[in-house]
Order: structure tokens, then sequence, then C-alpha cells
């Protein structure tokens, strides 16, 4: 078996263990110290529950809020039909031709014609 050895092995050059740890120093410099993101990862833990919980209950009360809406709209369009039906009844009731058929015909009174004489 003839093994070439004409190319060299390559081998990462080592750092010094205390380069390696200044630079692990710095990374963590930058990201901030772990105490810091337990901190924060447990303030996530406890916030993003609580903060779920109150958007279901907000859009919860929302779809409440716009049932009672609906619901009230719709009898408003119902009131409003009345009321307009309640009018015009009420102008027929006060319509002078009304009047003068009613008391004809329930009181007996007329309007009196031009050949008529009346006393006051």
């Amino acid at each position: 078996m003839l093994i070439n050895h004409s190319a060299p092995t390559y081998c990462r050059p080592m750092m010094s263990s205390p380069m390696r740890q200044q630079l692990r120093q710095k990374a963590l410099g930058l990201i901030g110290p772990k105490v810091l993101w337990i901190a924060v990862g447990k303030v996530l833990l406890l916030f993003f529950p609580l903060l779920f919980l109150a958007h279901f209950w907000l859009s919860s009360s929302a779809e409440r809020n716009a049932a009672t809406i609906l619901a009230a709209e719709e009898g408003r369009s119902v009131l409003m039909d009345e009321n307009i039906k309640l009018r015009a009844k009420r102008a027929h009731l006060y319509s002078p031709e009304y009047l003068n058929t009613m008391a004809a015909n329930q009181l007996a009174l007329y309007v009196p014609e031009k050949g008529q004489v009346t006393r006051f």
C-alpha cells in the first residue's frame, strides 16, 4: 500500500487560552451577561401568557360588544319603522277630512254651509 505524503496536513492554529477567554468575554459583553438574559427570559415567560390572556379577553369582549351593538341597531330600525307608521296614523287622524267625518258620524256635528244661519 502506497501512501502519498506529499500533501501536508492542515491543522487550525490554536489560540492561547487567555486570548480565547478575552474573546468570549467580549462576545458576552456584546450580548449581555447571562444573569440579564435569565431575568429577561423569566419576564417573557410571565409576560407572554398574561399578554395572551389579555388579548383573548379583549377580543371576546369586542365580539360581545359588536353583538350588543348589532342587536341595538336592529331594535332601533324596528322602532324607527314603528315611529314612521305612528306619525302617518297621527297625520291621518288630524287631517280635516277625517275630523269632519268623525264629528259627523259620532257627534252629529256638521260644518255650516253658506246658506245656513249660525248662532254663537
